[in-house]
């Protein structure tokens, strides 16, 4: 597998385990009407008070199954995917 294409694949694996991550952690939140979508969602790429407040709550409800999101996941992932699109493809030499 090409260098490219397996940072690729590491960065959409982050980005992905980065969502459910989220919605484990703000799903509850938002479902009980705690936060709307739109503050929720800006939690995904920035941490702020309402995500720590939204982050306490949920940990309340089940402390020892949950780490709570860690905004920094997500960027990891995309700058991966980044880093994908920007070195060349590896070439085989010529026998």
């Amino acid at each position: 597998m090409a260098f490219p294409r397996l940072l690729l694949a590491a960065g959409v694996g982050i980005v992905v385990v980065a969502l459910i991550w989220w919605w484990t952690t703000f799903g509850d939140v938002i479902r009980y009407g705690y936060l709307p979508w739109g503050e929720a969602g800006r939690c995904l790429v920035h941490n702020s008070d309402v995500c720590s407040l939204a982050k306490a709550l949920c940990l309340g409800s089940h402390p020892r199954t949950v780490i709570a999101y860690w905004t920094s996941a997500f960027w990891l992932g995309v700058g991966i995917l980044s880093l994908s699109l920007l070195v060349p493809p590896l070439r085989q030499k010529a026998r």
